[in-house]
């Protein structure tokens, strides 16, 4: 199948794993890598809407990026009228699903801007996650980039819409966004495509400029290729594992792996990013045998380390690997194609505590480690059945705004701040 993109790679390189036995060091509520507990009288940040995978307004070079003095961000949000109010409504929030975005002068108190994209740009039903990205060397260019979707026919293409922002003294509001560009697909050889596997991720496109090379690439949420189910795992998936061990049943059905794409020369600065400008390489980590999941991958460069961080749930490891929901990462020494290693040894970075197993999603780590999620479910105080509907409280809003100290291959929880507050680290004046 000719999907209008390269899969051969001149440049051979070997995936880092994530391995089984990096997994069995994963622990829960260890005070320097868990969220703190939510008040269950948390704040709604917008009444209207439900409100999960979130991202603040950046530059290809990773910053926040402040424009004229507003703090902006993008969400997936989905209409509380049309999904209805209720606990139905929002674990079928997805088939609802598009990007909104926000505008604040604090960066914590927010007003709602409407829809990004206009309805004409859409390729498929749904938007779902990506990134909003300046385009440098412009005044007020700016690139989404995300994940264009139609469930019914388990399609999945990352994609890129291009629009311009403006601002006045009272708001914020955005124009163009009409049409959208394919930028790449599953191709079956790099990453498992619909063929090899009925329940195949590829989504969550986060491009970046690498300092190594200046070079655009971009991140995304692939799986390892082949028929799901039939792999067979060797000494490098399953790691140093004490003696006697056997992978258990069921591990070989964890094959999420974190993808990179190179953007062709010139292309960044003609806004092209259609499909032939784009080249798949070959995964920059794998979890074959531990986690079938690994969404939302970004990249952040600090003090001479590279370090990937990507979101994963409880339900989505494999085999006897086991852990919360929440944040994850790794660290390379030598630049962004690795080797990499886990971050604390277990690759656990910022997990829910045990009390309250679901409250939290969809981390973004910011270059100075500040870290933005969405409340998903919130236990009654003194429930013991966070499954029973009525011992929760839904939250389709943002969590608490944490803050991370990196310090090579360990990561530290140091801060709590205000809901869904974003601290700007560039900015950008038109």
């Amino acid at each position: 199948m000719n999907l209008g993109i390269s899969a051969k790679n001149q440049d051979v390189r070997t995936s880092s794993h994530w391995t089984i036995a990096d997994a069995m060091k994963v622990h829960a509520d260890d005070p320097t890598t868990t969220m703190p507990v939510i008040d269950y009288n948390f704040p709604v940040i917008d009444q209207d809407v439900w409100q999960w995978d979130t991202g603040s307004l950046r530059a290809i070079t990773g910053e926040t990026v402040k424009f004229n003095d507003w703090y902006v961000m993008w969400a997936l949000v989905a209409n509380r009228a049309d999904t209805g109010d209720t606990v139905e409504g929002w674990h079928n929030r997805n088939a609802f699903a598009y990007i909104g975005f926000y505008y604040s002068r604090n960066g914590i108190d927010w007003t709602f801007g409407g829809r990004l994209l206009q309805k004409s740009a859409d390729l498929r039903p749904d938007e779902w996650s990506g990134s909003l990205v300046m385009r440098a060397g412009t005044k007020n260019t700016v690139d989404m980039f995300y994940t264009s979707v139609n469930t019914d026919i388990n399609q999945s293409v990352p994609s890129c819409s291009t629009g311009k922002i403006f601002s006045n003294d009272e708001k914020v509001w955005f124009e163009g966004f009409s049409k959208t560009v394919e930028m790449f697909s599953a191709d079956g050889v790099n990453y498992a495509n619909a063929e090899e596997d009925q329940y195949f991720d590829f989504r969550d496109p986060h491009p970046f400029l690498n300092p190594a090379d200046g070079k655009i690439y971009c991140l995304f949420e692939g799986n390892v290729p082949g028929v799901r189910g039939k792999f067979t795992l060797h000494d490098a998936e399953i790691g140093a594992v004490p003696p006697g061990y056997t992978p258990a049943a069921g591990a070989q059905y964890g094959a999420a792996a974190i993808g990179i794409a190179r953007l062709a020369d010139g292309a960044y600065e003609k806004g092209d990013f259609s499909r032939h400008n784009w080249t798949l390489l070959p995964a920059l980590v794998t979890a074959l045998g531990v986690n079938d999941q690994t969404e939302r991958p970004h990249v952040v460069f600090k003090d001479n380390y590279t370090y990937i961080f990507t979101i994963s749930h409880h339900s989505t490891y494999t085999g006897d690997s086991t852990g919360p929901d929440g944040v994850y990462g790794f660290v390379s020494e030598n630049g962004i194609f690795g080797p990499y290693e886990p971050l604390n040894a277990s690759g656990l970075v910022l997990g829910n505590p045990s009390s309250a197993p679901y409250e939290t999603y969809s981390h973004f780590v910011d270059p100075d480690g500040y870290v933005q999620s969405f409340i998903d479910t919130l236990p009654a105080p003194g429930s013991t059945d966070p499954q029973n509907p009525a011992a929760y409280r839904i939250g389709g809003t943002l969590a608490p705004t944490v803050r991370l100290v990196l310090e090579g291959h360990r990561t530290f929880l140091t801060e709590i701040h205000a809901y869904g507050q974003i601290f700007a680290n560039k900015e950008w004046n038109s």
